[in-house]
């Protein structure tokens, strides 16, 4: 292991970020990016040609290369928000310029027309699920917590948009790869666990979610998956671009002609396949996967390098 330098923003010897292990250059400013680094494999085969590829310590997985002679990275990042905010914040840091970022993911589906199956782009932004932990206080001392008016076990944020050209272009191109039938958009909410703020029962442990995915449909009945990091990704997004924004205004009144160094824009956008009916109990079969994941991928890769930065 080569020496860290900087706390605040942790870099080796060479340059490489802490976690996905990137420097300069080595990432595109086109990021596909997914959870399972066997997905990230099987769409890197869609590639032109393959230029960087990195599998790092922390369990990230980057290949650049080009599709249609455009440059494309396809980025793993496992499961989870801590997960998305290193990726988004150290891939950011190491790309010069404008950013165009789309989720592929996986997710459970809590709508009435999310069909294990189907893909689902979430056009209408995302919300993020929060547990409460002020709630569960009581419980320390030996009294049960019991939710009120000023405090709910579940926290539930306001949507965040996601970028409405990379959305539609995300949506035409899984239409004209599967079918219309085969995707739906809609609103996601993005949980900050795979169990309690998805609504998951668990008999060893206090909870109190047995109502979270009606509450979560109830304010937002265009609300179509639950998963763990689309939020996350367009959140960010939307942080960096009024941050460029900010730094580009400050350059032009301070008469720098637009040349202050910051990171720059994202937009971004997410879909996710259904893997879980969570009204049903249904789950998605290797066979179905094996079917659309490729397809749906290159649709996903194709609509990210035909958009412009």
């Amino acid at each position: 292991m080569t020496a860290i330098t900087n706390a605040n923003f942790p870099v080796d010897a060479e340059g490489a970020t802490y976690h996905v292990g990137v420097t300069l250059g080595q990432v595109a400013n086109r990021i596909v990016t997914v959870g399972d680094p066997h997905r990230a494999n099987k769409l890197a085969a869609h590639l032109d040609a393959v230029t960087f590829r990195h599998e790092s310590k922390r369990g990230f997985t980057t290949i650049t290369g080009t599709l249609h002679g455009v440059p494309l990275s396809i980025i793993a990042i496992g499961m989870g928000t801590p997960m998305a905010d290193m990726m988004v914040r150290e891939v950011r840091a190491m790309v010069e310029g404008p950013m165009l970022m789309a989720r592929f993911g996986s997710c459970g589906g809590i709508g009435s027309r999310s069909s294990v199956g189907l893909i689902s782009v979430a056009k209408d932004g995302a919300a993020m699920v929060s547990r409460n932990y002020d709630y569960f206080e009581p419980m320390y001392a030996g009294r049960a917590p019991e939710p009120s008016a000023a405090m709910a076990p579940y926290t539930i944020s306001q949507l965040c948009p996601a970028d409405a050209e990379l959305s539609d272009a995300i949506i035409q191109n899984l239409s004209k790869h599967l079918g219309p039938d085969a995707v739906i958009s809609g609103a996601n909410a993005t949980a900050d666990s795979f169990y309690s703020s998805q609504g998951r029962l668990d008999p060893s442990l206090l909870d109190h979610n047995q109502d979270l995915i009606d509450t979560i449909r109830k304010r937002y009945p265009n609300c179509e998956t639950l998963e763990m990091e689309t939020f996350t990704l367009l959140h960010l997004a939307r942080c960096c671009t009024y941050r460029a924004a900010q730094a580009d205004a400050h350059a032009a009144a301070e008469s720098t002609n637009g040349n202050s160094r910051h990171g720059g824009s994202v937009r971004a956008a997410a879909c996710a396949m259904i893997f879980a009916d969570r009204a049903t109990g249904g789950f998605i079969t290797p066979e179905q996967i094996e079917k659309i994941e490729s397809t749906a991928g290159l649709a996903i890769m194709e609509a990210v390098v035909g958009c412009s930065l």
